[in-house]
């Protein structure tokens, strides 16, 4: 994959998750007798709309390369694995941060989800979110896209542009800013291990704390889940004190982070990885940019415009 080519993939699924959502519509329009689309349906469609056009794309552009050499899913060592966890940990003040800043303008996307969530079994919540999500998104996003405009030789742009268009893709300013640091971690880490193995287990961490706090919350504090479900929101002053509590940890968690990241690189035999990264930017071999990715960017930050205008409004 070159990086023309990942532009054009991420355009194809930007338009076919366009086609999804119209055919949803569509059949609800046809069909007013049925009744909401489950949850697992809903996980199970969002997941397979995003991995089953990427493969089809890179499936007919591949030459010479197999599937498995583009995932990038390869073994990390042991160590590795459990500095993963802990670096996931330590970014997590940072994604709340982001998340309670996106409160003071739109709702909690994953708030408004729990109802639903907490419906289904928790093995099945548990095997789509934690699993088979970031699964599908690392295959796509840290596999595919970031390795595609790795070859740019660019790898801090590579960084950034994948991290960028993997915010973009959950299509809301709720979850856009905070899965944007995401994305910039889960690549970083892709590139200090050389492997897609360890983004996913990042993001199986927090995809896989976040569902289990349901859970819990829903056997031992259910009062919290009444308290969501009825729409009870923060006060000014509550959330911008929340707000000055996750910046002071996300600075001292993202800083230890970082520690952490440069030693699973030293673990994993790449030295000088910070400074690698960065003097990488003049090493420009193809051009990430073009009118493709131009296009498709501005389909998303229509639709979360569009649909941020519809929710405040």
């Amino acid at each position: 994959m070159n990086c023309r080519k990942t532009n054009v993939l991420f355009l194809f699924l930007i338009v076919g998750h366009y086609l999804l959502i119209a055919g949803i519509l569509l059949y609800y329009y046809l069909n007013p007798d049925k009744g909401e689309m489950s949850i697992i349906t809903n996980l199970l469609l969002s997941q397979m709309s995003l991995v089953l056009p990427a493969l089809l794309v890179v499936t007919v552009t591949k030459k010479n390369v197999s599937l498995k050499q583009l995932a990038g899913f390869n073994r990390v060592k042991l160590s590795t694995v459990f500095m993963t966890v802990l670096y996931a940990f330590l970014l997590m003040p940072l994604t709340s941060l982001l998340n309670a800043i996106s409160m003071l303008v739109v709702d909690n996307v994953v708030l408004d989800m729990t109802g639903d969530i907490l419906d289904a079994p928790f093995l099945i919540t548990f095997s789509l979110i934690a699993v088979l999500g970031p699964f599908c998104e690392e295959l796509v996003f840290r596999g595919f896209v970031f390795r595609g405009y790795r070859t740019s030789g660019n790898i801090f742009g590579a960084v950034i542009l994948s991290a960028v268009l993997f915010g973009l893709m959950h299509l809301n300013l709720n979850q856009a800013p905070y899965a944007i640091a995401l994305g910039i971690g889960m690549a970083l880490l892709a590139e200090a291990t050389g492997s897609t193995t360890a983004p996913f287990i990042m993001h199986m961490v927090f995809n896989g704390q976040s569902v289990c706090l349901m859970y819990i919350e829903k056997y031992l504090f259910p009062e919290i889940i009444e308290a969501q479900a009825e729409g009870l929101e923060y006060a000014d002053g509550e959330m911008l004190m929340m707000i000055a509590m996750f910046m002071v940890l996300a600075m001292i968690g993202t800083a230890i982070a970082m520690c952490v990241l440069a030693w699973i690189a030293q673990n994993e035999g790449k030295n000088n990885f910070f400074r690698t990264i960065w003097l990488s930017r003049k090493w420009k071999l193809q051009r990430l940019v073009d009118w493709v990715i131009v296009l498709a960017i501005a389909l998303c930050i229509m639709f979360i415009a569009i649909e941020t205008m519809f929710l405040v409004g």
